[in-house]
């Protein structure tokens, strides 16, 4: 049995019993995508931050909700991010 046979097994087995294995490759263009979409949408909040503050009209809700929208789906993208670190580190221990 050659050595991509015997990954193959490995992986098949794994897979079985419920465990995936991912490539190191894999997990860090990820985590450096989740960290480039965390930039865009904090770079997202402040631009509707400051039209919220030209606009001078502080009843105008939507944006604000808009801002909101956008810190809470950045969090979320940071936890993911940070769980995906955490992957990573028990994959190579």
């Amino acid at each position: 049995m050659d050595d991509e046979e015997f990954v193959s097994k490995v992986r098949s087995k794994l897979k079985d019993n419920g465990f995936m294995l991912i490539s190191y490759d894999f997990i860090d263009q990820l985590i450096t995508t989740l960290h480039a979409n965390v930039t865009t949408i904090n770079t997202m909040t402040e631009i509707a931050e400051i039209e919220t503050k030209l606009q001078d009209i502080s009843a105008y809700q939507p944006t604000d909700r808009q801002v909101n929208s956008l810190k809470e789906l950045s969090q979320r993208i940071s936890e993911i991010a940070f769980n995906v670190e955490d992957v990573r580190h028990d994959q190579q221990a």
